[in-house]
């Protein structure tokens, strides 16, 4: 099935927004949109993601993904981090008003019968859910989420090294090269800690939230997404085997089908989804 696409550049409330939206296919009953949030060092085009949205699509479920305005790819470059810049300006706070920015064009444009599915992936998990405590969405569905973000910055003397030398060096393996945090990335997580913190936003959603997990995974543990999942007062955690981090996927992705790990999430978000 042919899935038309739709490419555009929304200016949000920190810069530009490049966004593609996968569309339902005519004859195909929509259910809703899911507006999906990239992780850490990734992007809208990174692997099987254009896949997934092709997938959902099909579904009846429209698929947004965008790259935050922060995360160095230009719409000349998309596929590399051309702007380490930018990249290297980019907060927690940044992202969480982009995704805001992004459910808001969304939030008031459905039928009765359609719904509203933020979707994160890693690090895009914990911004979802700081997102839909601040806007209305139906669902959430976090995959591979952080749970919180305060214990990924370093401690006690490499904490002040890089307060000294506002440098700390991060090692984008995709590309080889070294990206570079200034100090005011931590100084942004601990003046905004309150509405950073992932852990209340989870427990204060009265919508159902759909953790997805892979049995595997060695960048976020599995212990991570079940206490997520408990926070949430219309959580369930789900967890998929034999699968990591990428839920099977990786860049660059020429196949046209979803490998299975991948597939899970599908399926799971819209067997979730349907009893809502």
């Amino acid at each position: 099935m042919s899935i038309l696409i739709d490419s555009f550049t929304l200016v949000g409330p920190n810069g530009d927004l490049a966004t593609d939206i996968h569309r339902v296919p005519s004859g195909v009953d929509s259910k809703g949109t899911i507006v999906f949030a990239h992780g850490y060092k990734g992007f809208k085009d990174w692997g099987a993601w254009h896949v997934l949205g092709d997938v959902f699509a099909e579904a009846g479920w429209e698929f947004i993904r965008f790259n935050f305005s922060h995360n160095g790819h230009l719409s000349s470059d998309v596929m590399n981090c051309s702007d380490e810049a930018a990249w290297s300006r980019n907060t927690y706070s940044i992202e969480k008003s982009d995704l805001v920015f992004m459910l808001s064009q969304y939030s008031s444009l459905f039928t009765q019968n359609e719904k509203l599915i933020v979707m994160g992936h890693s690090r895009g998990g914990g911004i979802a859910a700081l997102a839909a405590s601040k806007i209305f969405v139906d669902i959430v569905v976090l995959l591979g989420s952080v749970s919180d973000f305060g214990s990924r910055f370093p401690k006690g003397p490499e904490l002040i090294k890089w307060e000294q030398s506002n440098v700390l060096k991060v090692l984008n393996a995709r590309t080889g090269r070294t990206l570079i945090h200034p100090y005011s990335f931590y100084e942004d997580f601990i003046v905004n800690r309150a509405s950073l913190d992932i852990e209340s936003a989870i427990r204060s959603q009265n919508c159902p939230v759909l953790v997805i997990h892979g049995e595997d995974d060695k960048a976020v543990p599995t212990s991570e997404g079940r206490q997520t999942a408990s926070w949430a007062p219309r959580g369930e955690y789900a967890e998929v085997s034999n699968t990591g981090h990428t839920f099977d996927t990786s860049h660059p992705w020429s196949n046209s089908e979803l490998p299975r790990g991948a597939r899970a999430i599908v399926d799971t978000t819209i067997e979730f989804a349907d009893r809502f």
